[in-house]
């Protein structure tokens, strides 16, 4: 059974006049998208302050070949080799082509990029065959472009901002967009978007992990509620793992940027010695999938938890310039990055598929878009390349904006009046048959929920069973605890935030779960235990869930 809606329409208080497009999430991709469409209104809704993205803790940087002798093509090489044979190769080459301008648009919006001897500073991550990750602040490149995207988007006046507004479902009619359902987390009241543009750029899904690098927010809302409308859900099994992750004396989780290993620093196991020599060609800086299946391996084979990143050998000089923000956040944990070795281990960071999209951001809902981590262009296959996400969401959210400008110019004139009726209609209609289950007011009393235990448990078993390593066993038991939760109609019609993001979070688990069984094979960032080869003869395509039904796309 498919629930439609978080809450029911029915509940709905209010509807606003009708907007020409509704951006919901306030990372890269969302305000990038949001600022070429200024001309317009535009409205972006952000679960919390618009800052609270996961581009803000991106410390690498951001992926372009701008400098000689790397030229496009070899990117676009490199990121079909990440992508372990699922990459779409035209989503690959209007990445990447188009990565250059990306550049200089952020220049343009006040984004200052490292400088080294009057040129902008490159370095190497994994995966990639020349320097070509641009970075700010040494290794703060998502705070300083999201606090300029935040700038100049603030500057803007037909941009309005809804932070700490909560986007809760699409609303359709005849298989197209019509609006938004919302609710202002500070009130509780419930209301209605009326547009016909709609763009989902909410980010990740890390909460649903026990370790994680992305921030609180993510909870996979922007993917669940594109299913719920019956959007397409593709390579949603395919969950990356970063490789360094180091936890703090208060248990919390720092993410050590790969560019520290692209600077020169070596993996060693528990006893000193470096495990990824004669691994893999590129050894350390090898994709991240290999990196974390070797790290696993030696874990397991040395009984440690944990192995050492060491970048005793590298200058402290450069460090210093390079990665201040890490050597603060270890100096506040009693170490010294010139002269310790850092413990650290692999933790969910990114979802590689998503709400599948075209070329230009579609969705198989007319006015319905994606872009950014929420979305599934066929880009990043079975494994992002490091350094190519940034990228991606300003790339399609360009595309995005072309084709939503087009729209707007060829759209009628009586295009809001008819959206809103339609809006309007489907809410009526509600209204009259939709009260049934739970009365006539939304409930807002937590009775017997006891949330953070069950988030907690979806956690455990989401970590345990559906993690880097999966098998037909483990994902019967998560089968089986997400079934079981995702029945409960009282996470349903409520104004308590977290428990609609565990409804959401139980959601996307459930495609994540349904994906992984049907995938037997071990490709990029899916590992079954049980299916340890690589088969492309059978498995070289794409998994698409939409409603209950699975379809199946082949790579060219």
């Amino acid at each position: 059974m498919i629930k439609r809606f978080l809450v029911n329409p029915s509940y709905i208080e209010n509807i606003r006049d009708y907007t020409d497009c509704v951006i919901i999430g306030s990372g890269i991709a969302g305000l990038s998208t949001a600022m070429r469409l200024a001309d317009h209104n535009i409205k972006v809704l952000t679960k919390s302050s618009l800052s609270d993205s996961t581009t803000w803790y991106a410390q690498g940087g951001v992926a372009a070949a701008i400098k000689k002798p790397d030229f496009w093509e070899t990117h676009y090489r490199d990121t079909l080799t990440a992508g372990q044979g699922l990459c779409d190769r035209e989503a690959v080459r209007i990445l990447v082509k188009n990565a250059p301008g990306m550049i200089e648009d952020l220049i343009e919006a006040g984004v200052k990029f490292d400088i080294s001897e009057g040129e902008i500073s490159l370095t190497t991550e994994g995966g990639h065959s020349f320097p070509r990750v641009l970075h700010a602040g040494g290794d703060a490149t998502g705070e300083e472009i999201e606090k300029k995207l935040v700038s100049h988007s603030r500057s803007l006046k037909l941009i309005d901002f809804y932070p700490e507004y909560f986007a809760l479902d699409i609303l359709t009619g005849k298989d197209r967009c019509i609006g938004v359902m919302g609710m202002d987390i500070k009130s509780g009241k419930l209301e209605v978007f009326p547009t016909s543009n709609v763009v989902i750029a909410s980010g990740g899904i890390g909460q649903l992990y026990e370790l994680s690098t992305n921030p609180p927010i993510s909870t996979g809302d922007g993917i669940a509620m594109a299913f719920r409308a019956g959007a397409e859900i593709m390579d949603i099994e395919f969950v990356q793992f970063h490789p360094t992750v180091f936890r703090t004396r208060d248990s919390g989780l720092f993410l050590i940027s790969e560019a520290l290993r692209g600077e020169g620093a070596y993996l060693r196991d528990c006893r000193g010695n470096r495990f990824m020599v004669g691994r893999h060609p590129k050894e350390e800086l090898a994709p991240r999938d290999i990196v974390v299946k070797e790290m696993i391996r030696t874990m397991e084979q040395s009984r440690c938890n944990f192995v050492y990143l060491d970048a005793t050998h590298i200058p402290y000089s450069h460090l210093k310039i390079r990665f201040p923000n890490i050597i603060s956040k270890l100096r506040e944990n009693g170490l010294d990055l010139k002269k310790d070795l850092i413990k650290v281990s692999p933790a969910e960071h990114y979802m590689n598929g998503g709400i599948k999209t075209d070329y230009d951001g579609n969705t198989n809902i007319a006015g319905l878009y994606s872009c950014g981590e929420t979305a599934a262009t066929g880009a990043h296959g079975a494994n992002r390349l490091a350094s190519n996400s940034l990228m991606e969401g300003l790339v399609y959210g360009w595309k995005i904006y072309q084709n939503i400008e087009k729209r707007l110019r060829e759209s009628s004139p009586d295009i809001g009046k008819n959206v809103k009726a339609a809006v309007e209609k489907i809410i009526d209609n509600e209204k009259r048959t939709g009260k049934k289950q739970n009365g006539d007011k939304v409930i807002t009393i937590e009775t017997k929920i006891d949330i953070d235990t069950m988030i907690s448990s979806l956690k455990n078993i989401m970590s345990s069973k559906v993690g880097i390593l999966r098998h037909a066993e483990s994902l019967q038991t998560a089968e089986k605890f997400i079934g079981f939760h995702i029945k409960n109609e009282n996470i349903y019609n409520r104004k308590d935030v977290r428990v609609l993001e565990f409804a959401n979070m139980l959601m996307v688990a459930d495609l994540i779960i349904r994906a992984a069984s049907i995938r037997e094979e071990s490709r990029g960032n899916h590992l079954r235990e049980d299916f340890p080869g690589k088969d492309d003869k059978k498995w070289r395509k794409h998994i698409i869930l939409k409603d209950d039904k699975v379809y199946f796309k082949k790579v060219d």
